[in-house]
């Protein structure tokens, strides 16, 4: 599909769940004659999900759970973590058909396709009124209860199902938790696909991740790509309804989903229960689209932006500030500045660290306006309380300061002795003796001269990778990162204009983040803290090391040397970052190169962060890959689709079939198939990847440019 993609029919696992037996014969050969043969016989398993899914293996859903949007022109999805998960049981607990079948031209995925054993239903409000999730357990769904008002699957206690039969495993029980759902005989056959129908709905994707939060991938390739399972529902959302979409086990009713003569029908007036391995609900309705949401985001500086309120504090505003609570020391309540490391301005630190002796010293105080600056001094308390959380680290630091104050000792001794050793005077070598005993814990020595002792690189590494992921920010409460909420607004009114969302730029504020490293450096204050935190703030134990030359304003315009952290980066609030999880974002220099991520990752629900080695000036925000969605063209009651050839180019459509084969929104997706097949005209097998690429839409892209980082000063 192209090069960040690739759609595949299937990821069959080496073993489908069942019950397996194997036999092992040893034939013994002496002088030529067999003397003895040998035969073991093996029972085993393999599991699977069966009546539960873990909750880490549903990647993401398709329309996003809980929220409004055009979504009737597309047909709802689910993602999978694992690969194998759709193929990972069959219908009827025996080997997929392929590795059945006795022609050699139908021992393949392609030529018998594997039918997945769950299907994706979806049910509008109105219906939703008559049918109820139940929580249930396996005893309900089994064979165990005979009710004839209830068509169950055909899954049978342990030994008690025959030989060909599915039943329960060993370790499996009748009292395991699970939820059910009871449909109709008319919604079962309406809504649940034919065997062939099944095996176009699931498909598998490799998507490069390079772009994307890497939260929640676990399934990796060798090439780096993450791998997805998708299953597809086979109905469109009604305009202007809230709908409920439902993964439900088709395990155990293989006879009710056959195209054959023998199939079975379900008994007029019988419920049929299926187990619900996921759900969840979203409305139909409004106009909020991929697109529409980026196109309403308010591109920003990370400041508050109040429309002409306050005008007195626009200056506070402008440079990241925002009021709040403040209580002393001595129980006084008051207001003061607080700003966190996201700034709109650059800032830069001199070359020389300033380390502070405890928060107090860190607080800073406005004569003019009465008020306390706290936002170092928050910095500072915080990274103390974050390297006290930490066991690992905290030991590190008390052990290294132990090794150094024994150092210290040792270099003591050998400067009186080289002392004593070189006494000139004409006293006797006992009197130099003595004096030496009596004078050994007088000398002192500098921090160089320890130093000059010790390795360049003695740090340990639990300091070393404590201290790389605090100058990343990692651990930091959100509340210390953006402490108001007009901050990083998201539905909200600016300038006269509605916004869907924040794309909130900033600066990192160096002298923010210095604070935080001295605060956690001051749980073991060693000679060589300093040095340290040098090392810490040029990026060493993370990133590259960031030094360069300015102009100094206070200077007249003489060059000094700064430290800086030249990183800038975005914080995202919208329904994107919740509705579209593994959503693609890029950012470039001013040179369309694209940048480093130092930290790139999903916060909060509708929070992502992303923080570059670079100037960020401008972004591609993009659907994700492995969610895109199946789409057909709606315009009133009439549908339309266009198929294409591999590099995307609208080849034909099949606009003059397409409307005979969807009934109340429900496509017959075998029909859609064989209809999209003779319009290509090709004699190559059509499977499910075929398929999926034929119905999924191309992903939506959209480029914005970020005007508000300036280049560092010069």
């Amino acid at each position: 599909m192209s090069e960040k993609t690739k759609i595949v029919q299937c990821f069959l696992p080496p073993m489908v769940a069942g019950e397996y037996t194997l036999d092992v014969t040893q034939n013994i050969v002496k002088g030529g004659s067999s003397v003895q043969d040998v035969s073991k016989k093996f029972d085993f398993a393999v599991d699977a999900a069966r009546f539960a899914l873990n909750p880490t293996d549903i990647y993401s859903v398709y329309p996003p759970a809980n929220q409004y949007g055009n979504y009737s022109e597309s047909l709802p999805h689910i993602v999978f973590s694992r690969r194998t998960l759709p193929w990972e049981r069959t219908l009827d607990g025996e080997l997929p058909l392929f590795l059945r079948a006795t022609s050699e031209e139908k021992k393949s995925p392609a030529a018998t396709p594997p039918i997945p054993w769950m299907a994706l239903i979806l049910f509008d409000e109105d219906e939703m009124k008559t049918l109820k999730i139940k929580t249930s357990t396996v005893a309900d769904v089994i064979q165990v209860n005979t009710s004839k008002e209830v068509t169950r699957p055909e899954i049978y206690l342990e030994g008690a199902g025959g030989n060909d039969a599915l039943e329960l495993m060993p370790w499996e029980t009748e009292n395991e938790g699970c939820y059910t759902i009871d449909i109709s005989k008319e919604q079962f056959e309406t809504h649940i696909p034919s065997k062939e129908g099944l095996s176009y709905l699931a498909h598998a994707k490799e998507v490069s991740v390079n772009n994307k939060d890497q939260a929640g991938i676990t399934d990796v390739n060798s090439d780096g790509a993450g791998v997805f399972a998708v299953m597809v529902g086979n109905r469109l959302p009604s305009p202007g309804k809230q709908h409920t979409a439902i993964l439900v086990s088709l395990e155990g009713y293989q006879d009710y989903l056959s195209d054959a003569k023998s199939k079975k029908s379900i008994p007029n007036g019988n419920k049929v229960r299926l187990v619900v391995l996921a759900h969840w609900n979203f409305s139909s309705s409004g106009d909020a689209t991929f697109l529409q949401l980026v196109d309403g985001l308010d591109t920003k500086a990370m400041r508050i932006e109040r429309d002409n309120e306050a005008a007195e504090l626009v200056p506070f505003f402008e440079s990241g500030y925002a009021p709040l609570a403040h209580r002393t020391r001595k129980g006084a309540s008051m207001l003061s500045w607080y700003h966190g490391p996201f700034s709109p301005k650059m800032t830069v630190a001199r070359s020389k660290s300033i380390s502070f002796a405890s928060s107090d010293a860190a607080l800073r105080y406005d004569r003019n306006t009465g008020f306390f600056d706290v936002s170092f001094a928050a910095a500072w308390q915080l990274g103390r309380m974050l390297a006290l959380q930490n066991q690992e680290f905290a030991k590190a630091m008390l052990g290294w300061r132990i090794d150094q104050k024994e150092e210290e000792v040792r270099t003591a001794r050998r400067k009186s002795i080289g002392e004593l050793i070189g006494d000139a005077s004409n006293a006797s070598l006992k009197d130099k003796v003595i004096g030496y005993l009596g004078k050994i814990n007088e000398v002192t020595v500098t921090p160089s001269e320890v130093v000059a002792t010790q390795t360049t690189d003695d740090i340990p590494d639990n300091v070393k990778h404590f201290l790389g992921e605090l100058y990343k920010l990692n651990g930091v409460p959100f509340s210390y990162l953006v402490p108001h909420e007009f901050l990083l607004p998201k539905d909200h009114k600016r300038q006269g204009k509605e916004f869907s969302g924040s794309l909130a730029m900033f600066y990192i504020d160096p002298s923010w983040v210095e604070a935080l490293l001295d605060g956690a450096l001051s749980i073991g204050r060693i000679d060589r803290t300093d040095t340290i935190l040098e090392r810490v703030m040029t990026g060493e134990f993370t990133t590259g090391y960031i030094k360069q030359k300015i102009k100094d304003p206070e200077d007249n315009g003489q060059d000094i040397e700064v430290r800086q952290l030249n990183l800038t980066g975005f914080l995202f609030r919208s329904n994107l970052i919740s509705g579209w999880r593994g959503i693609e974002i890029e950012a470039y220099d001013a040179d369309k190169k694209p940048l480093l991520a130092l930290r790139f990752e999903q916060i909060n629900d509708d929070v992502f962060l992303g923080i570059f080695n670079g100037n960020v000036h401008s972004m591609k925000v993009r659907q994700p890959y492995e969610g895109l969605h199946f789409g057909i063209k709606r315009t009133n009651n009439a549908y339309s689709k266009s198929l294409k050839d591999a590099n995307g180019k609208t080849l034909t459509n099949i606009n003059d079939t397409i409307n005979t084969l969807i009934k109340g929104e429900v496509i017959n997706i075998v029909g859609m198939a064989n209809a999209m097949k003779a319009k290509l005209n090709t004699d190559e097998y059509f499977t499910s990847a075929e398929f999926a690429f034929q119905m999924v839409d191309s992903p939506v892209e959209r480029e914005l440019t970020v005007n508000l980082i300036s280049n560092p000063p010069r």
